[in-house]
C-alpha cells in the first residue's frame, strides 16, 4: 500500500479541475487563445492552488498531444512533470534561495536550451522573499527573456514585490476560498472515497481551514480513519469539548448571568478546550448576529438573540481585548472571566437589564425597568425633578460622583478625567470636554447612562448629561521660574537635614509612612 495524503491525491491536474473559479476561467481563456505571456504572477493566500496551477501550465505548454486548452496527462512530458522528475521544470523556493548568487546561477542556466521540452519553466514560490539585489538580477531576465523560457512567480504577499517585477508579469489573483467552495470540495472527496459524513462536520472543517483547500483536505484526512466524518471528531481535533455550544454561552451573556458565565468558562477549561478557539467562535457568532442587524445572514443560528448593535460592539470589544491578553495570562481563563464580569456590570440598552455587580448571584434580570433604575431600588425613590440640583452642588460633589462612576465602570471614569463641569442649563449638567474622542465616547448610550446614574445617586435627583467640546485644548502647566544659582564649591545640602530628627521626618514624608522609622 502506497501512503498518500488527500491533498496530493486530489491535487488538480487540469485547468478545469482548479478549485478557484476566477483563476480557472481566466487561465482557460488565455490558453484557448493559444497566446500566453512569458511570465505569470500568481498572488493569494497559502493552500489555494497557485503552485498546482503553475504545474498544469508547465504541462500545457509542453504537452505533445494538443487537446484544446488542457494538457493530456498521458504523454511522456505530462507524466514526467506530474511526477516532478523533469529537469526542464524547476521549482525554486525563494525563501531558501533568495540571494543574488542564486538568481545569477538561474540566469546562466536559462540561456541553455531545454533538454527534452519545448519550454523551460521556472516556478519561483514565495518570490517576495528575494533580496533587493536578487530582484534586480531577476528583472534583467524578465526584461529580455529567452524564447524558450517561461516564468511563473507565486507569492502570498504581493505588496512586497517591486513594481518593476509586477509590471512585467500577467497577474492572476487567487482569492481566499469561500466556505461554500470548501464544503463542495470536501463533499466531492467524501463521495469519491465513499465516506459517510455529517454536513455540520464539513462546515466546521471549512471554518478551521480558513479559506485554504489544502488545509481543509489535511483536516479531512485526520478525521477520516473510521470512514465516517463526524462533527465530534472534528471538534476533538480543534480542541473543543463534545458538549461545547457557543450559543449556550451567548444566551448566558444575553441574560448577564455572571456566575453561570464564569462557571461555563471553567467547565470548558476543565475539559481541555483551547481558549483561543473559544474566543474565536464567540467573536464569529457575535459578528453573525451583528450582520443580521443590517440584513446580512452569513450563517443561520439555532437561537434568536436580542442584542442591540451597541451591545454587540461592546461585547466584541471586550473579548477581542481578552483574546490579546490570553498569551500573557498567569491564569489561563482569567482574561475571559474579567471580560464576562465587566460585561455583566454594563447596563443593557434602554435599561432592559440591571447591572449585576455580584458575580456569585447569577440571577436572571430581564424585567423592564426605568432607564435610571439601579441594582438598589430604594435609590430611585430619592430622585427629584432636574431643577433640584445646582451647579454648586455638582462642583462640591464632583469627586464623589467620580468615585461612584469608578464603581460602575473604569473606562467611563477615564473619559471623565478629561472633562470638567461647565454649568447647568434646562435640567442638563453640561461638561466641558477637551478632546473630541472623549466627547464621542461619553455621548454613547452606555457611557452616558452610567454617568447619569452615578450623578443621580450622588445628587439625589435625576441628571441628564450634555457635553460641549472645548475650543481650547488643555495646556501643560508652565515650569516654575527658578532664580539663577551661582556656582559654588560648597555642597548644596539643606540645613534642615543636619540633625537625625529632621532626616527621619523627611524620610517619613517621602515614603508616606505614618509611623516612626526604627
Amino acid at each position: 500500500m502506497t501512503p498518500t495524503t488527500l491533498y496530493l491525491k486530489y491535487r488538480p491536474q487540469k485547468l478545469s479541475e482548479l478549485d478557484s473559479a476566477g483563476p480557472r476561467e481566466e487561465l482557460i481563456k488565455i490558453f484557448k487563445s493559444e497566446k500566453f505571456p512569458h511570465a505569470f504572477l500568481f498572488t493569494g493566500p497559502k493552500g489555494i492552488g497557485k503552485t498546482s496551477a503553475a504545474r498544469i501550465i508547465a504541462k500545457k505548454v509542453n504537452c505533445l498531444n494538443k487537446k484544446q486548452f488542457e494538457p493530456c496527462n498521458d504523454c511522456v512530458n505530462c507524466l514526467s512533470i506530474t511526477r516532478g522528475s523533469n529537469v526542464d521544470v524547476l521549482e525554486i523556493d525563494a525563501a531558501s534561495n533568495r540571494g543574488i548568487d542564486d538568481i545569477k546561477e538561474l540566469r546562466e542556466k536559462i540561456k541553455l536550451a531545454p533538454s527534452c521540452l519545448k519550454y523551460k519553466v521556472y516556478i519561483i514560490d514565495e518570490v517576495h522573499m528575494l533580496t533587493t539585489e536578487a530582484f534586480n538580477a531577476l528583472l534583467k531576465t524578465l526584461e529580455e527573456p529567452p524564447a524558450h523560457a517561461l516564468f511563473i512567480l507565486c507569492t502570498t504577499d504581493p505588496e512586497k514585490l517591486p513594481k518593476t517585477i509586477t509590471s512585467r508579469c500577467l497577474v492572476i489573483n487567487f482569492k481566499k476560498a469561500t466556505k461554500k467552495e470548501i464544503v463542495d470540495k470536501l463533499r466531492k472527496v467524501c463521495d469519491k472515497e465513499k465516506w459517510q459524513y455529517e454536513e455540520k462536520a464539513l462546515e466546521e472543517i471549512a471554518k478551521l481551514s480558513d479559506g485554504s483547500f489544502r488545509d481543509a483536505n489535511k483536516v479531512l484526512d485526520q478525521v477520516s480513519f473510521s470512514g465516517k466524518i463526524l462533527l465530534e471528531e472534528v471538534n476533538k481535533l480543534s480542541g473543543v469539548s463534545v458538549d461545547f455550544n457557543i450559543e449556550d454561552f451567548l444566551l448566558i451573556l444575553q441574560k448577564r448571568q455572571a456566575k453561570e458565565a464564569v462557571l461555563w468558562i471553567n467547565k470548558q477549561v476543565d475539559q481541555g478546550i483551547n481558549l483561543k478557539v473559544l474566543v474565536e467562535k464567540l467573536l464569529d457568532a457575535a459578528r453573525n448576529i451583528l450582520l443580521t442587524h443590517f440584513g446580512i445572514e452569513e450563517e443561520k443560528l439555532e437561537n434568536k438573540f436580542d442584542f442591540s448593535q451597541e451591545e454587540l460592539e461592546c461585547l466584541i470589544g471586550l473579548f477581542t481585548r481578552a483574546y490579546g491578553e490570553l498569551r500573557f495570562a498567569v491564569i489561563a481563563q482569567l482574561p475571559l472571566e474579567m471580560a464576562v464580569i465587566e460585561w455583566c456590570q454594563i447596563e443593557g440598552e434602554d435599561g432592559k437589564r440591571e447591572v449585576s455587580r455580584d458575580v456569585g448571584a447569577g440571577s436572571e434580570k430581564t424585567e423592564k425597568s426605568d432607564p435610571l433604575q439601579t441594582s438598589h431600588p430604594h435609590s430611585t425613590s430619592n430622585f427629584s425633578p432636574p431643577s433640584q440640583f445646582s451647579f454648586d452642588d455638582v462642583v462640591k460633589k464632583w469627586s464623589e460622583i467620580l468615585e461612584k462612576v469608578k464603581l460602575l465602570n473604569h473606562s467611563v471614569l477615564a473619559f471623565l478625567k478629561a472633562t470638567r463641569p461647565l454649568n447647568c442649563e434646562d435640567g442638563f449638567l453640561v461638561l466641558e470636554v477637551f478632546y473630541k474622542f472623549h466627547k464621542d465616547q461619553l455621548e454613547k448610550d452606555q457611557c452616558r447612562k452610567i454617568f447619569e446614574k452615578a450623578a443621580g445617586e450622588v445628587l439625589g435627583c435625576e441628571v441628564k448629561l450634555k457635553c460641549n467640546l472645548s475650543e481650547t485644548k488643555r495646556q501643560p502647566q508652565p515650569l516654575p521660574k527658578v532664580d539663577f544659582i551661582p556656582p559654588t564649591d560648597k555642597p548644596l545640602v539643606s540645613s534642615q537635614t543636619n540633625d537625625n530628627a529632621d532626616i527621619i521626618k523627611l524620610a517619613e514624608e517621602i515614603f508616606n509612612k505614618g509611623g516612626t522609622i526604627q
